[in-house]
């Protein structure tokens, strides 16, 4: 009996302890298996640091070879003014180069001396440069313009306003005024440049001077040769084709020659010459005539030939002169005519010359500043990349001296600072392509404007 106790207290010993070691067996491989999980995921953070840092090398090692890439860089924390020997020594003391490659050197040179922001301000407003001439040529003495490449021709429109009244009948040196006055004007519209337009309108070559016969002919004035070029034979005709019998409507005739010019479509300059013997006899007013046609769109210039004025006449007649913009002559005999014509072409010689000084020296001016603005900064943008070329080139040396770098190390970065300098140098070409295109343009405006005056001084000195 006894003995059988001791069997079931054995039994129930041994079922104990298989349990225990069950559990621990357990337990052993859940740590077995926590311990693996760890290493693992130990090894998959230190694959991906060692990823993240090759990536981090290729892109330290990324070199500009191209402009637009280098002026997309950051400047270096010494760049510019901020840069100083010293300083830049120091910087380079308080790091190590020994186990760095060229690449990650040259791009820690860059990042403390690098200039590509200033470059890139260059490059922008080389980009933004306007390297056409700007400046207009002025209105010509015949008001033409010449711009955009369009040329002058020279071409006025001359409005000759005669006086038809009885006065005009009287005698001077055997001659009548009006005698002597178509001839004078048929010599001077004979004298004008190819291609100048003329035109003829009488006034006051109706009726007679008589009262009765005011009204009708201080409304008469006609055109009786119509704006265009000269013909010797037709502009003789239209000269015989009236008398001088009536009244003085001189601001009539201003008036009508408005409306005359009105029809125009040339752009050119309108020039009246009005030839009078007395001042206005039909109650208009000259004066307000020739303003309002000097200030209007067409902006002519109104120019009074007194011819045997007497004084009173002489004053009234300086003031519509005056008021149209133009000047008052007072003539006396043929010999007269011909000098007042001789002194306006003369007049007219004397502008084209003032013209071709004037916008010759305009454009001049103009190129000159634009070509020396481009030097200026073809210059400074040159100065600054050997600056930069030079800073690189010193830190290299240094860091050789301190034997923080080989010199094969030193080799190759001095080969990247060369070739960096010449992408900068070959940039340069840029400028030298504008200032070509100002200087041929200046010269292409310039000889067109002394071709055209030398043109119209040579038909004024005929």
């Amino acid at each position: 009996m006894r003995m059988k106790k001791n069997i079931i207290t054995i039994l129930i010993l041994l079922s104990v302890l298989i349990v225990l070691g069950g559990c621990g067996s357990n337990e052993t491989s859940k740590e077995s298996e926590q311990s693996e999980q760890v290493k693992k995921e130990e090894v998959e953070t230190e694959k991906k640091d060692e990823e993240s840092s090759d990536d981090d090398t290729e892109q330290e090692q990324e070199v500009s070879t191209t402009l637009e890439e280098i002026i997309e860089e950051k400047s270096g924390k010494y760049a510019g003014n901020a840069y100083n020997e010293a300083i830049v020594h120091r910087d380079l003391d308080e790091n190590s180069f020994q186990d760095k490659d060229s690449f990650q050197v040259y791009n820690y040179l860059l990042s403390l001396m690098s200039e590509s922001e200033t470059y890139k301000e260059f490059y922008e407003d080389l980009q933004n440069f306007n390297d056409s001439i700007e400046t207009s040529i002025s209105s010509t003495p015949e008001g033409m313009k010449l711009e955009d490449g369009q040329t002058i021709n020279g071409t006025s429109n001359i409005a000759i306003l005669l006086d038809a009244s009885g006065s005009m009948a009287q005698k001077i040196g055997g001659k009548t005024k009006m005698e002597l006055a178509k001839q004078a004007v048929n010599e001077f519209v004979a004298s004008m440049p190819e291609g100048s337009n003329i035109s003829l309108r009488v006034y006051g070559h109706k009726g007679s001077n008589s009262d009765k016969d005011k009204k009708a002919s201080c409304s008469s004035t006609e055109l009786v040769y119509e704006l265009n070029s000269y013909d010797e034979s037709t502009f003789k005709e239209s000269l015989n084709s009236f008398k001088p019998t009536g009244w003085t409507p001189i601001a009539n005739a201003i008036n009508e020659t408005k409306k005359d010019f009105e029809q125009v479509t040339n752009e050119a300059q309108n020039i009246i010459y009005v030839v009078s013997d007395g001042v206005e006899t039909c109650d208009g007013d000259p004066v307000k005539a020739a303003k309002e046609l000097h200030d209007s769109n067409i902006k002519a210039v109104v120019n009074i030939m007194g011819f045997d004025v007497d004084q009173d006449g002489q004053k009234q007649l300086l003031q519509v002169a005056e008021a149209g913009g133009g000047k008052f002559e007072t003539v006396d005999s043929a010999d007269d005519f011909k000098k007042v014509w001789e002194r306006e072409r003369v007049r007219l010689y004397n502008e084209w010359s003032s013209w071709s000084a004037e916008n010759y020296n305009d454009i001049a001016a103009e190129q000159s500043k634009k070509i020396n603005e481009l030097y200026g900064s073809k210059s400074d943008f040159s100065n600054l990349t050997y600056d930069e070329k030079n800073h690189l080139n010193e830190a290299v040396y240094y860091l050789k001296d301190k034997e923080q770098i080989s010199s094969d190390v030193r080799e190759e970065l001095l080969s990247l600072i060369k070739q960096r300098h010449t992408i900068l140098d070959e940039y340069q070409e840029e400028y030298k392509a504008s200032i070509e295109e100002i200087e041929t343009e200046g010269k292409r405006l310039k000889e067109e404007i002394q071709d055209k005056g030398k043109e119209m001084k040579d038909k004024y000195s005929n």
